[in-house]
């Protein structure tokens, strides 16, 4: 039935559009798609209320739309134990689904960071689609540990990849090279704050695919005001975890909360400060 329905559809719109120019059948055919795509996004039911999801921009969109909730339970339960009137800076945003679950909060503010310009576009129809362009706002950068002009990698341009690099350093996994490279500013998290006189976050989150240890480096400034911070912990860096991770954090006065180490997806461990 899926099939005739869709031949009688295309039958149609090619019917409905024979007097027009090609120029202008392209145009309709794009915003029908458009619309099609947004009338079957996802629904996702969480704690705090429904997100839809584009899922049908590519496999990664879709599994994160069905996996959602068993991703990775324990980041959404330290985003369930932020405090009221906070800011959280999501570095690896991806498509944006953590960053909108945390802004489901209507007293959460959340700056998501996503250099990756693939999944960073649909990360915006993303917060349109969800009514989060307040709440949330979006930017394509990266932070490292100079602040610099430099090429963005992508291992893959569907929306949600990731595995990708940053300068051609290695990700986690030893893994280098890729498909296409993206100049993109890099900041130093300091050197960022500094420039756009923006206050330290409450609390970051931190998935950027091997390059968390030099992102800490560049802000010991800004890590001391700093309550919170999830890092995903995996591959080379759960190995060697104790000069890449560990160092900035200790100095800054997180120290690790041993009770979260393990739980949910295995991948992130958190920091807290004491008190």
């Amino acid at each position: 039935m899926g099939r005739t329905t869709a031949r009688m559809i295309d039958a149609f719109a090619r019917a409905i559009t024979a007097g027009e120019t090609p120029v202008k059948r392209a145009m309709t055919y794009a915003r029908v798609v458009s619309r099609f795509e947004k009338a079957v996004a996802q629904v996702i039911e969480t704690r705090r209320g429904q997100l839809k999801v584009l899922a049908l921009r590519g496999h990664q969109q879709a599994a994160a739309a069905l996996g959602f909730a068993d991703e990775e339970p324990e980041t959404l339960a330290w985003m369930d134990g932020f405090e009221t009137g906070v800011t959280l800076w999501d570095i690896g945003a991806a498509t944006g689904l953590l960053s909108m679950y945390a802004a489901l909060s209507p007293t959460v503010r959340v700056l998501a960071f996503e250099p990756s310009a693939t999944s960073h576009g649909v990360m915006v129809e993303h917060l349109a689609l969800n009514g989060l362009g307040e709440r949330i706002w979006p930017l394509c950068l990266a932070f490292g540990e100079r602040t610099e002009l430099e090429v963005v990698t992508h291992s893959s341009l569907s929306p949600g990849s990731g595995g990708n690099a940053v300068g051609g350093a290695a990700n986690q996994f030893g893994e280098s090279g890729g498909i296409f490279g993206q100049m993109t500013p890099v900041y130093r998290i300091d050197d960022f704050r500094r420039i756009f006189g923006l206050p330290p976050p409450d609390h970051i989150k931190l998935d950027v695919d091997g390059l968390e240890g030099a992102i800490l480096r560049g802000a010991t400034e800004t890590l001391p005001l700093v309550r919170s911070v999830l890092v995903e912990v995996e591959g080379l860096n759960a190995e060697h975890a104790a000069e890449r991770i560990e160092p900035p954090l200790a100095a800054a006065g997180l120290a690790e909360d041993l009770s979260a180490r393990g739980a949910g997806s295995g991948r992130n461990r958190i920091y807290r400060r004491a008190g």
